[in-house]
Parts: C-alpha cells; sequence; structure tokens
C-alpha cells in the first residue's frame, strides 16, 4: 500500500482542513511546546513526536516535554530503543513558549488547570468537556493518536524516517491491543501502511515484556486476595514503588476464569492509582471507573481496560482520618462494590 492509496482509502477532506488551520496558525517566529500529559505510553510518545516531525520546518523551535518520567518497563524499552525525543521536566516553562499543543490528551485529564490556554489539541479519547481551543481533532472513534498523526504527515507531504514509522505501528498495535478493540477503518489501513515501513527486528525486540523482580511480593499479594467466585473484586496493594505494579497485577488476575472484572489499587507518589480489567465482555470498565471514581480525581478509559488517579490529600480528606492500608481498601470497596467488607492482607 503506498502513500497515495492510503490518502485515497482515507476521509482525509478533515485532515487537510485541520491540518491547513494549522499550518497558518503556526509562524516561524512561533516557539512551539508539545506536552504530554502524565507518564507518556507509546501512542503519546509516537503522536508527539511524529507531530513535533511534521511542524518542526514551520516554526522557530519546538520542544517534547513530559512532566512525568517513563516507569513502565516496555515503556521504558520503547524510549530508549527508538530514541523519542522527549524532555523530561518537574515544572513546564510556560513563559518560554509562543504557542501550546497538547497530544493524546485533552486539558479535562489535568488535575490543576494549566496556567495558559492550548493552541492546538489532537486526540483519540472521548471529548468530555469544551474548552476554548484555537485548533482541535479529537477524534474518539480511532483507534489510536498514532493513525491521525499518519495522516497528518501523508497529507502534508513529510518523509516518515523509518523509526518514526516504527514507534507510530507499535503505538497504534499497542493502544488498540492488536486491533482487538473497536478501530476505525483508518487504523485498520495505517496498521498495514506502518508495518511494511517498520523495522521488524525492532518490532520484536519492542514486544519482550519482563517482569522485575520486585514485583514478585505483589503477584503473591494479589493471587490470594483474589476471588474468582465473586465475579467482581477489588484488590488493594498498599504501598507500591509504581504504578505500573497494578498494571501487571491486574492484567495478570482478569485471566481467572469467573472474573467479571477488577480493580487493583496502590499508592505511589501521594496519588492513589486504581487500575481497571474487564474479564467479561459485557463488562466496560472505562464506564464503572468514570462513574464510580472521577468525583474524586480523574478516571476514565476503554471498555475492557481503564484508570483511575486520586490524590492522597483528596482521599485523606474524604476519610478525615489517617490513611492506613485497611480504610483505603474499605473505602475502595464501598465506591466501587458497594461493600466495606475487608480482608487480611497476605
Amino acid at each position: 500500500m503506498t502513500a497515495q492509496v492510503f490518502k485515497d482509502f482515507l476521509h482525509s477532506a478533515r485532515t487537510t482542513a485541520k491540518w491547513h488551520r494549522m499550518r497558518h496558525l503556526l509562524t516561524p517566529q512561533d516557539k512551539l511546546l508539545i506536552l504530554l500529559h502524565g507518564e507518556p505510553d507509546p501512542d503519546s510518545m509516537a503522536a508527539g513526536w511524529a507531530f513535533q516531525h511534521l511542524v518542526r520546518p514551520r516554526v522557530h523551535s519546538v520542544r517534547l516535554v513530559a512532566t512525568q518520567p517513563v516507569k513502565r518497563e516496555q515503556n521504558v524499552r520503547f524510549l530508549r530503543t527508538l530514541k523519542v525525543p522527549i524532555e523530561f521536566v518537574d515544572a513546564v516553562p510556560w513563559d518560554s513558549f509562543t504557542k501550546i499543543a497538547l497530544v493524546d490528551a485533552q486539558p479535562h485529564f489535568f488535575h490543576s488547570p494549566p496556567p495558559v490556554p492550548f493552541d492546538i489539541v489532537i486526540d483519540h479519547h472521548p471529548r468530555r468537556q469544551a474548552s476554548p481551543l484555537r485548533c482541535a481533532d479529537i477524534r474518539p472513534n480511532y483507534g489510536s493518536t498514532a493513525t491521525i498523526l499518519l495522516e497528518y504527515l501523508l497529507v502534508a507531504g513529510v518523509p516518515l524516517p523509518r523509526k518514526l514509522a516504527t514507534a507510530l505501528w507499535f503505538a497504534l498495535r499497542t493502544d488498540t491491543d492488536n486491533l482487538t478493540r473497536l478501530v476505525h477503518t483508518a487504523d485498520l489501513a495505517a496498521y498495514s501502511f506502518l508495518y511494511r515501513k517498520s523495522d521488524r527486528s525492532m518490532v520484536q525486540w519492542l514486544e519482550q515484556s519482563d517482569i522485575p523482580a520486585a514485583y514478585r511480593e505483589f503477584y503473591i499479594r494479589g493471587l490470594y486476595l483474589l476471588d474468582p467466585a465473586r465475579g467482581r473484586d477489588v484488590i488493594y496493594l498498599g504501598d507500591i514503588p509504581q504504578p505500573d505494579v497494578c498494571v501487571h497485577i491486574a492484567d495478570f488476575l482478569a485471566r481467572f476464569m469467573g472474573v467479571r472484572w477488577l480493580a487493583v489499587a496502590g499508592i505511589a507518589r501521594e496519588m492513589l492509582y486504581v487500575i481497571f480489567r474487564s474479564g467479561s465482555y459485557s463488562v466496560n470498565v472505562g464506564s464503572i471507573a468514570r462513574r464510580k471514581l472521577e468525583p474524586f480525581g480523574s478516571a476514565g478509559g476503554h471498555r475492557d481496560k481503564a484508570r483511575a488517579e486520586i490524590p492522597a490529600t483528596t482521599l485523606a480528606k474524604i476519610l478525615n482520618l489517617p490513611l492506613t492500608d485497611v480504610r483505603v481498601e474499605q473505602w475502595l470497596r464501598s465506591v466501587l462494590l458497594g461493600t466495606p467488607r475487608t480482608r487480611a492482607h497476605a
């Protein structure tokens, strides 16, 4: 499939119109910030990198910035192998830029509103709030932001380096669970196009996933606490070294027969992380996460996978008591399951 066939296959009128607006919005004098929200995953890293590659010739300077480090093992492998040019900062120097772009996220994702408005937003998550955006391209029917950025690169006629193609393909594959989620026809075409452009040996290396030895005790604890006969369950791990622990344990436990859905939670960096997984196609954990936990922090996701983040300070105010494992687990079970019952930890 050539680039021209790919463009002809897509309904590219929207992309063409959006690109026309963006390229007139950006000037050769602009110092552009491309911001990634939270801990970047392959889709946000690849999409941000692609947007940087797209607009670099049109602006004075462009920086790709994230405020949280990459900690998940497979994502670290992705970042290091492909050498994605991301800068990690503790605080964003907002005054250093004349234009701000947000990729693979939306303004309402932030716990505290940024001090300046976003000029450009490109994302594939559902639009939840109307924000004053000069140029927004939000496509919730797309499986990944990587697909949207590939359309922009092709419409603009920008050459696609092999490493960037590999990053976009792996991002699309990861965000759609290898196209097993509901995806757009554009995602299917992008998957085929990018696969031909990718470095296959690098893809094989990226697909490997190691489990840190330090996670062993959390696997044991999760197995001890899981009760598949309940159909739905909440597993509270207590203090964890990083949020990725909950992701590993949730992916593992959701595979047990009898599990309809579960939530695995833990506290790291003064934040309560709750990772949802569905064990049944009829259960939409993204909806459960938003309905149950969004009033307390940020929450959302897809039908089969979702995530919530609640500041520990917010949780302490809700409980009006010092945070202990028993109190946090009791609160989670009450909110998610309607029962405060707790069990002894392993």
